[in-house]
């Protein structure tokens, strides 16, 4: 087997060696994922195993508490998509889900990608070298802002000119103008909690986690009995909320921050870490999102509404599959061989196989269900839910399954299918968008998922060797039947 390209710490006993292996997997799991790297790491240095129990016990509970903030975060998310889905209709909606689509995919280019290689550089230097560990800091939101501040003078500048080009329309103006602004402030915010990921600082992070979806579900009581409420005034409180608890973060952090001093090759050091599964999350992201803009593009805003709608339904299939890769680090990280590897995905595939079909009846409610929440006037997001559900339920089943090309240190083979996943989407899309609307956005994402998902299949079935070990067994058995 590969190397994992764990850094030393120490002289460790092989039979603590797997703990190291936890590091690979703060590349692309999730916030928890990246803290469990931090804490091991911290009691790694010491080859006593009470201290390392009492290690994991602590991981468990702030996993505990990480895990509560963001539920929380989500379900507060949802509330305010399902508001304003109601009150302003889906024309407004789909107005705002263009809005939300451009907050989302500016975080996750200008600060997500970046979060998994602060976590743990700051990790690597925090109880050896503290003052480089505050450089990682600066050197992180320095950048930020480097790539932020253009973006959002490319916003407030031709944010009008660009909407007018692409739209035609007026009524576009405000949420590309408010998005690009506003990406800036949602990536400065994603680096406060990267920084207490860092500093493992759960309690806060839980709480700022869920503060901005906070402010923002509250804000909408105020503005309806103020009068006023309109999608500029709840579009302007979001991006006003970012900024405000970022700077309430940075506040909280300013002890930690290092006079700035820039470092370039620690930079490259972030961005080599980062690279694969920040390509990878961004393919993921724009698959499940494009859809929105294109149909605002094609169609109107209102059809991109009913469309926003059947993916807002979608967060708790897509959390559930989050939790599951969460959960699932603490096994999968110790896999040391491609026997266990093979054995992993023998396991568990059948498993989640299993809970994507009991989960199928779901979609004969979906009527109830959108209706029930949305309203009448998303009837058309009926259709747009089913085509949806089944794609992420090609996701959760394959998903956690990539984890081991991790372990071998071939993570560039899962960003490989996002490209092509992306690429299939495109393809499909500028077809079936035009044709069919919605329902042809669901379609393409839905080909899309699936295109990933047998990807993932293929790519672990030759990256685990199973065809030759299917062989091995084969010629094994034919040998032992002859001596037999």
């Amino acid at each position: 087997m590969k190397n994992l390209g764990c850094p030393s710490v120490g002289s460790w006993s092989s039979r603590y060696r797997p703990y190291l292996r936890i590091k690979e997997f703060c590349r692309i799991v999730d916030v928890v994922n990246d803290q469990a790297h931090c804490l091991l790491f911290q009691y790694g240095g010491n080859a006593n195993v009470h201290i390392l129990q009492a290690g994991v016990k602590v991981l468990l509970r702030q996993t505990a508490l990480v895990f509560a903030g963001k539920m929380t975060a989500a379900c507060l998310g949802f509330a305010m998509s399902l508001v304003v889905a109601r009150l302003m209709g889906p024309e407004a909606f789909g107005l705002f889900s263009l809005f939300i689509v451009i907050l989302i995919l500016g975080n996750d280019l200008l600060g997500d990608g970046l979060n998994p290689g602060v976590v743990r550089y700051y990790a690597m230097h925090s109880l050896t070298n503290p003052i480089r560990a505050s450089e990682v800091l600066t050197n992180a939101l320095a950048l930020r802002l480097l790539l932020g501040i253009p973006v959002v003078l490319l916003g407030a500048v031709l944010g009008g000119q660009i909407a007018e080009r692409l739209f035609q329309n007026s009524a576009y103006v405000l949420p590309i103008i408010l998005g690009l602004v506003g990406s800036l402030g949602a990536a400065l915010w994603s680096f406060d909690l990267a920084a207490w990921q860092s500093r493992q600082d759960f309690v806060t992070y839980a709480l700022m986690v869920g503060l901005v979806n906070l402010l923002r579900v509250l804000s909408l009581p105020i503005l309806i009995l103020m009068g006023h409420l309109t999608l500029g005034a709840v579009m302007g409180l979001h991006v006003a909320f970012f900024y405000m608890c970022t700077l309430a973060g940075l506040w909280l952090l300013r002890r930690h921050l290092a006079t700035f001093q820039f470092n370039g090759a620690l930079l490259r050091e972030l961005f080599r870490f980062s690279k694969w599964p920040a390509m990878a999350s961004t393919c993921f992201l724009l698959q499940v999102n494009l859809g929105v803009p294109v149909l605002n593009y094609f169609y109107s805003s209102r059809e991109a509404g009913v469309y926003a709608a059947g993916t807002s339904l979608l967060q708790g299939i897509d959390f559930l599959t989050i939790s599951l890769l969460t959960t699932l680090l603490p096994k999968v990280s110790q896999l040391t061989s491609l026997e266990q590897c093979r054995a992993y995905v023998q396991r568990s595939f059948p498993m989640y196989l299993g809970l994507a079909i009991c989960l199928v009846p779901v979609m004969f409610f979906a009527r109830p269900l959108v209706v029930g929440l949305f309203g009448i006037a998303y009837e058309g997001t009926i259709p747009v839910f089913q085509i949806l559900f089944i794609g992420a339920l090609g996701t959760m089943v394959t998903q956690p399954l990539y984890l081991v090309l991790y372990t071998i240190n071939r993570p560039q083979l899962y960003t490989f299918s996002g490209f092509v996943a992306l690429g299939a989407w495109i393809l499909a899309g500028l077809w079936l968008v035009p044709e069919y609307g919605a329902v042809g956005a669901a379609l393409t994402t839905l080909f899309a998922r699936l295109i990933q998902s047998v990807m993932i299949v293929v790519i672990l079935w030759y990256a685990l060797e199973f065809s030759r070990s299917s062989g091995l067994a084969t010629r094994s058995m034919i040998s032992n039947v002859r001596e037999s």
